[in-house]
């Protein structure tokens, strides 16, 4: 089985050929050289010492760089129709979701559970030291390890079983006799082999050629070809429609609660631009005059800060206040009818469609 040689190599039985040891071109194998030269100044690891934990459980940062503009391209070969094709994996952008600056990925096939997913956010988290990718419920491991996986972290071996200095393996299904993964990454640049083993056969994934961190490696990328205007994107992409904002009143006995929403109607991510640490406000005017009484803004601080956060699609942000019905300056206000309107502050404030609040 070609699939956790690893494994085997480390308990002395036989082992097929090695992942970590495929051919590459010649131009991909000056690119290692360039990249190596380019990691002078960085002193070399081997990989199960400081790449990863002695639990198998963590993978360095720089073994998966994250930057806008980052790009890989790889020979996908599967064995069941004999099929090769072209895989081309990019950072497409970098927005702030729930105060986070997450990376999308266009494309991630050869990552567990992502096999046809696009546009797929990911980060790396310090503290855990894990590459994390943003769900629905929350965030999850990207490449998943513990007591809920088989996944692990292991040396990457030459073919004498030897630790290659900056180059870590992912590894799935360590026993499985017709299934399973290896991932190599390389210090510095990313993935790059992926062999996946199932019970009708392999796929496998080579790189070719890469542009990371602004350094070039391997074959020329292809620049891609216009799309076609009608046609449909593949998943969710970031754009600048407008959100939906509806703004909720309840009056109570000694005030009102006031609750804001902002929804995302779309099928892709909704970018808003900031200027301050402030995301929203909300504002009180007398109904008759438009005059403004009271505005939950006006006292407060905000950090000067310009931002740019990400609303995932079909998702909302909730905003709530309890006004006390005092004015700006601290005084009881008077009897009568009043507009109360939600703000989404972005550099273009978007404003709710008013509520009328009858007081008392």
């Amino acid at each position: 089985m070609f699939i956790r040689w690893i494994g085997n190599q480390v308990r002395g039985k036989a082992a097929p050929a090695r992942l970590a040891a495929l051919a590459l071109s010649a131009g991909f194998l000056q690119a290692l050289v360039l990249l190596a030269l380019a990691q002078s100044s960085l002193p070399a690891t081997v990989a199960g010492a400081s790449a990863v934990s002695e639990t198998g459980a963590f993978l360095a940062a720089d073994y998966l760089p994250l930057n806008l503009g980052n790009r890989w391209i790889y020979t996908r070969k599967e064995s069941r129709f004999k099929k090769t094709d072209t895989v081309r994996v990019e950072i497409i952008s970098a927005p702030i979701i729930r105060w986070r600056t997450w990376y999308i990925f266009s494309q991630l096939p050869f990552a567990p559970g992502l096999e046809s997913a696009n546009n797929v956010p990911i980060r790396y988290d310090p503290e855990t030291k894990r590459f994390l990718r943003l769900t629905q419920d929350g965030e999850a491991p990207l490449f998943p390890v513990g007591e809920d996986s088989d996944g692990t972290f292991d040396a990457s071996v030459d073919e004498n079983g030897r630790p290659m200095p900056n180059r870590v393996s992912y590894l799935t299904c360590a026993d499985c006799a017709d299934s399973g993964m290896e991932m190599v990454f390389d210090r510095g640049l990313g993935v790059t082999a992926v062999q996946v083993t199932q019970a009708w056969g392999t796929e496998s994934y080579e790189l070719k050629s890469a542009e990371v961190n602004q350094r070039k490696f391997g074959e020329p990328i292809p620049v891609n070809k216009p799309k076609d205007p009608a046609a449909k994107p593949a998943g969710p992409v970031i754009s600048r429609a407008d959100p939906t904002l509806s703004l909720t009143v309840e009056k109570k006995a000694e005030g009102a609660n006031f609750q804001l929403r902002v929804r995302n109607p779309t099928e892709s991510f909704l970018s808003f631009n900031f200027s301050s640490s402030q995301t929203y406000d909300f504002v009180v005017r007398e109904k008759d005059s438009g005059f403004e009484i009271w505005r939950w803004s006006k006292g407060n601080f905000f950090t000067q800060v310009v931002r740019n956060q990400a609303l995932l699609p079909e998702q909302e942000w909730q905003f709530e206040f309890f006004w006390d019905f005092k004015d700006n300056e601290r005084n009881d206000i008077q009897k009568g009818e009043y507009l109360v309107s939600g703000i989404l502050t972005t550099r273009d404030p978007r404003e709710s469609e008013p509520v009328t609040l009858t007081v008392p």
